[in-house]
């Protein structure tokens, strides 16, 4: 399982291996699609059924989840949620805005080294720096989990800033040892301002790196000053 432990308690996930038959969609979800090629179709469908499977962890029926204009899944009231995929897998998380989940964040990634030249537009100075300082066949898969951490954060942070940031806009600290890392904002994105912190967990399992990430209002995930 991949996202084992990942996230905190209360939180219900799901995930599944893209197969080649696509799951059954709601007519709302099949309109978002409509057009697609068959892949997309696939990813789609995968995800939303991981969501809904989620759901019913939850005890809540499996609801719909239309695409809104932004791309971005419609979770139903009192609901937060989060869907990723990869080529292979696919998964999702739930939680319940009254057990005080304000936001959920995943990211999964096939654990392939990116190419070091992609280093400028993936990291800050700083990040860079750190990567630097790194066994030089490291470097590669340690670039690939900072690109997930950060697409977790962003993830994350979007339903409640509605913010589109860039990878400079975020400053990680990474410990693959601990499967932890910190995303620092280094721009205002309200309600999070210039220097607050996000915490995740991040993992390398079965050849995929993952990065999760929940917010909640009751002071112990939500972002804090520096």
């Amino acid at each position: 399982m991949l996202l084992e432990g990942l996230f905190a308690a209360g939180i219900r996930t799901s995930e599944s291996m893209i197969a080649g038959q696509s799951a059954a969609l709601h007519p709302e979800e099949a309109a978002a699609v409509a057009v697609a090629v068959a892949n997309r179709r696939r990813e789609f469908s995968a995800g939303r059924a991981c969501a809904r499977n989620a759901m019913e962890r939850l005890g809540l029926p499996a609801l719909a989840l239309p695409m809104g204009s932004d791309r971005a899944p419609v979770w139903p009231q009192g609901l937060v949620g989060t869907i990723s995929h990869d080529r292979t897998h696919c998964a999702a998380a739930v939680a319940l805005r009254s057990d005080g989940f304000l936001a959920l964040g995943l990211d999964i990634e096939e654990a392939e080294p990116v190419e070091e030249g992609l280093a400028d537009d993936i990291c800050t100075a700083g990040e860079r720096d750190w990567l630097a300082r790194q066994p030089a066949g490291h470097r590669g898969l340690l670039l690939k989990a900072i690109f997930s951490a950060k697409e977790c954060a962003y993830k994350c942070q979007y339903p409640l800033s509605g913010t589109l940031l860039d990878f400079q806009d975020l400053s990680l600290d990474l410990d693959m040892a601990g499967e932890r890392f910190t995303a620092q904002f280094l721009k205002d994105a309200l309600p999070f301002g210039c220097g607050d912190r996000l915490a995740g967990r991040i993992r390398l399992r079965h050849g995929h790196i993952v990065s999760a990430m929940s917010i909640r209002d009751d002071g112990r995930d939500r972002a804090v000053p520096v």
